[in-house]
């Protein structure tokens, strides 16, 4: 092998170094941003005795998802629901761009969809961090009890758990500005209620077209 090849070969591997290296310190920023930040939340959940099931992790970039696997198979993680199939979301995420395509925001910056307040918790009273919001929505909208999947939007967890039980637990560790928007919506897509940076509850109906 001549001289030239050696280095262009040499050249090669470190750029696929460099570049491996730079996916690899991405996917711990994701991780640290999005994927840790869970656990708080299912700890909550789990401290209250709320029945959950992780529905999964969507929209993760392929090239993150070897290192958010080895996270996630950890025994922490694994006690909190995590599996290695959450990373495999195909039908999850044809279920979440169905639902934004129904309820599209209005507001370009964050998810802010068409539909009407009905309750703001900047003006209500918290008893020991609850609040009363998400009930207000759910008796307005005459929604009967059944299991619904709840999207936190900012780190990409989709939950699925009872929505009676959810509506008693509308409390700031799980609903409030520094977690973000959060998605509640059955399997049919029919009705959306939403929770806002701004901490209001937005609620609404559609019927599917023929």
């Amino acid at each position: 092998m001549e001289e030239n090849d050696m280095d262009d070969n040499k050249r090669e591997i470190l750029e696929k170094r460099r570049v491996a290296l730079q996916v690899k310190l991405l996917a711990k920023t994701y991780i640290d941003k999005h994927i840790a930040p869970t656990q708080e939340i299912l700890d909550y959940l789990r401290r209250e005795g709320v029945v959950y099931q992780i529905a999964g992790l969507p929209f993760v970039p392929v090239e993150y998802q070897p290192y958010i696997m080895e996270v996630i198979t950890q025994p922490l993680y694994n006690d909190s629901g995590f599996r290695p199939a959450h990373l495999q979301c195909a039908a999850l995420e044809a279920l979440l761009d169905g639902i934004f395509e129904r309820f599209p925001s209005v507001n370009p910056l964050r998810y802010v969809p068409d539909l009407p307040q009905y309750a703001d918790c900047h003006a209500a009273s918290l008893q020991n961090g609850y609040r009363d919001g998400l009930e207000k929505v759910v008796q307005a909208l005459g929604l009967e009890e059944q299991l619904v999947y709840m999207h936190f939007l900012h780190y990409g967890l989709v939950l699925i758990a009872s929505l009676q039980e959810l509506g008693a637990h509308d409390h700031e560790d799980i609903f409030s500005t520094w977690i973000g928007e959060v998605v509640i919506f059955p399997a049919q897509l029919d009705w959306l209620i939403a929770f806002t940076l701004e901490e209001e509850w937005l609620g609404g109906r559609k019927q599917k077209k023929n």
